[in-house]
């Protein structure tokens, strides 16, 4: 049986550290804003970025992705297709708690505004969080 996760969580940071037991994790450097130098350019470049989902009452395999879209004009748009699928087996036990750390690499902003990174399940949204670029 499937069934789609909810996500309880879903967090930028800079990096994620295992726990020498891999029993947990350790999310450094939280990030909700991005400030660049004062003389960096558009597009402002970030080579590593990562995202910590907190996935629960899912069963079965499901394709992962992530979405990253900016917020301008009154709509969103899409800035990068999808990273990913990234196939994962949740089991068969909805109680459980999944990590789900997401590494990304050489993510691109285009400008100044308020980006969003979609996680979709089966390509369906099923969380969200908000960068803000200056």
């Amino acid at each position: 049986m499937n069934q789609r996760p909810v996500v309880r969580h879903l967090i930028a940071c800079l990096e994620i550290e295992p726990s020498a037991n891999n029993r947990g994790v350790t999310l450094r450097d939280l990030i909700h804003a991005i400030v660049r130098l004062p003389d960096e350019p558009f597009p402002c470049i970030r080579p590593n970025m990562a995202l910590f989902a907190l996935l629960t009452d899912g069963r079965g395999v499901h394709d992962f992705t992530i979405e990253l879209a900016v917020f301008d004009r009154g709509r969103e748009q899409l800035v990068r297709p999808a990273w990913g699928p990234v196939r994962r087996d949740l089991g068969q036990d909805p109680a459980l708690v999944h990590g789900f750390p997401i590494r990304l690499t050489n993510i691109v902003f285009p400008a100044a505004g308020q980006y969003t990174f979609h996680l979709l399940c089966n390509g369906q949204p099923v969380a969200e969080e908000h960068v803000t670029v200056r």
